[in-house]
């Protein structure tokens, strides 16, 4: 496996090293990678990176987040959430891309359906109001879901075709 360190110069990354042990709410808006101990939350904008010798017990949240040491808590990456297979995870992932190496251990669950989908259940695509819908109750539902103009229309006109 390439060094960690390595990684973080290409990217200008800041680093937490192996001897650091931080506790509280850690946030950031630049590329991190963590080779100490965080306990306490991580709020992140970029891209954050556990490296192998990295040992985190926080609910982290970050645009992209890769897991290569050890995370006792749920991690919501934005984007996408890399668990490479030296990774030791005790915790929930949501994020609308993950990809597990083999070898890597995990206990939780995995949610991918993300923000999006969310967003689209809340807002029902082009469904009438409530009202319209409970004066046709005699309809079939496919037309009793449309808009009110247009469901007389076609009703018109495939009573004049008949």
């Amino acid at each position: 496996m390439s060094n960690p360190y390595d990684n973080a110069k290409d990217r200008s990354a800041s680093v937490l090293g192996p001897t650091l042990k931080f506790k509280g709410e850690l946030s950031a808006d630049e590329d991190l990678l963590i080779q100490g101990k965080v306990e306490g939350s991580i709020k992140h904008t970029s891209s954050l990176t556990i490296g192998e010798s990295g040992h985190v017990k926080a609910d982290t949240s970050a645009e992209y987040i890769v897991v290569e040491g050890s995370v006792d808590g749920d991690l919501h990456g934005v984007k996408s959430v890399k668990v490479r297979e030296s990774a030791n995870i005790n915790g929930n992932i949501s994020s609308p891309s993950v990809s597990l190496v083999e070898g890597a251990t995990f206990n939780g669950n995995i949610d991918m359906t993300g923000e999006k989908a969310a967003r689209r259940q809340d807002k029902p695509v082009a469904e009438a109001p409530a009202e319209s819908i409970a004066a046709n109750d005699d309809e079939p539902k496919e037309q009793a879901s449309a808009p009110r103009k247009r469901t007389s229309k076609s009703a018109k006109k495939s009573a004049d075709a008949a």
